[in-house]
């Protein structure tokens, strides 16, 4: 009997952010099978070599992470030759660690919260998940973040909601579901006074500079002037003071909403740590950071929109056949959320797009291919798209 292989192989890399070296798995070519892709290029029908590795989604290695600080990359060949690129060291390292290493050593950030949760063996698809999210958390670290990584990052979560059987989270499902729903409205108000808050700050300097030019120091004006100081002191302490109070009355709410889950299913056990579900673990983390994503539709909004804009700013999209990629995949995620306007346009982008580049020939054998399927999959999701218009119109 012929002895199975193990699917991965190793690879030790030193940590950018707190110089830990790691070693991460990394997968082997032909070490599973996929029987075909969806629509928007999920992989499905998904069947490894070695049946050990059935559990696992290959997504999970698509990521590495740091066992030390959390610190998370695509294990691509730019993270995997980092310490060779002058340009990463001289330009992007040091935002990158001062970003990461502020949140991590926030005991109530998002670093170590995500990052804490990660177990391979028991939740392998809850912690597929979890890295993405790090690292679209690190990619945003960057002063110029790649919104194509992002994009990519965002579809993958996606995908493995869909093809992984997690229960969909919706923040409306399950007794005490309104509680939820109120505490995410709070978390808007404390990004609303947040903006509040800078823009106090900036009133106050821009004051202070005014009476210096317009006024000088006459004494006439000095009481004056303190006086508008100590307002802006007590507004922005009472802003402060606000922001505190909410963020505790948005945790009692999901702390609250937590416990009535438990009783109304008669039981005392956690489905993912010390949570009831993966699901209230995600709510968790969104009081944190509000660009997780609860369910698959919310992935692949986010996907959708960071794909949009990667495209218009023409930000490491080829011209082409990437361009043309990444049109449809703005198309097919419309679609897919409800927003058929955008639908229509982008397939359209990608009809008139595949039909020049396919008629001029302008690439490659095994480009001018893809590029017909591309077009013949435009053609046939922009009629699904209209007819599931007319239907909602109905």
């Amino acid at each position: 009997m012929a002895k199975v292989q193990d699917p991965l192989y190793y690879s030790q890399l030193e940590c950018p952010v707190c110089k830990t070296v790691n070693e991460y798995a990394n997968i082997k070519n032909g070490a599973y099978t996929e029987s075909g892709r969806d629509t928007d290029f999920c992989p499905t029908g998904r069947v490894w070599q070695n049946p050990a590795y059935q559990k696992f989604d290959p997504l999970l290695f698509f990521m590495g992470t740091c066992k030390k600080c959390y610190y998370t990359h695509e294990l691509d060949n730019d993270f995997k030759n980092w310490q060779k690129d002058s340009s990463f060291k001289a330009y992007r390292l040091k935002t990158i660690q001062e970003k990461h290493l502020a949140d991590y050593l926030n005991d109530n950030g998002l670093v170590k919260f995500l990052g804490g949760h990660l177990d391979e063996n028991r939740y392998p698809t809850e912690s597929a998940i979890i890295k993405f999210i790090l690292g679209i958390f690190d990619e945003k670290c960057l002063e110029r973040p790649s919104k194509l990584n992002i994009g990519r990052y965002f579809i993958r979560i996606g995908w493995l909601f869909r093809t992984n059987d997690l229960t969909a989270v919706n923040s409306s499902e399950g007794a005490g579901g309104f509680l939820v729903r109120h505490a995410e409205t709070l978390i808007g108000m404390i990004k609303s006074f947040g903006e509040g808050r800078n823009k106090l700050d900036s009133l106050g300097k821009e004051l202070t500079r005014d009476f210096d030019i317009a006024l000088g120091q006459l004494p006439s004006t000095s009481d004056l002037k303190n006086s508008i100081k100590e307002y802006l002191e007590r507004t922005t302490k009472s802003l402060d003071m606000a922001v505190k109070e909410i963020g505790e009355l948005s945790q009692a709410l999901i702390n609250a909403r937590q416990s009535i889950s438990s009783d109304s299913t008669g039981g005392d056990g956690f489905g993912f740590f010390e949570f009831k579900t993966f699901a209230e673990f995600l709510q968790q983390a969104k009081l944190k950071w509000e660009e997780i994503p609860l369910n698959e539709k919310d992935a692949l909004v986010r996907a959708r929109d960071y794909y949009k804009q990667a495209y218009e700013s023409g930000e490491k999209v080829t011209t082409g056949i990437g361009q043309l990629q990444a049109a449809y995949l703005i198309a097919e995620l419309s679609r897919r959320i409800g927003d058929h306007s955008t639908a229509s346009e982008y397939f359209n982008i990608v009809i008139r797009g595949g039909r020049e580049f396919v008629h001029g020939k302008k690439g490659d054998s095994s480009s001018i291919a893809f590029a017909k399927k591309l077009l013949e999959m435009a053609m046939d999701q922009a009629r699904k798209s209209m007819k599931e218009k007319e239907e909602v119109a109905v």
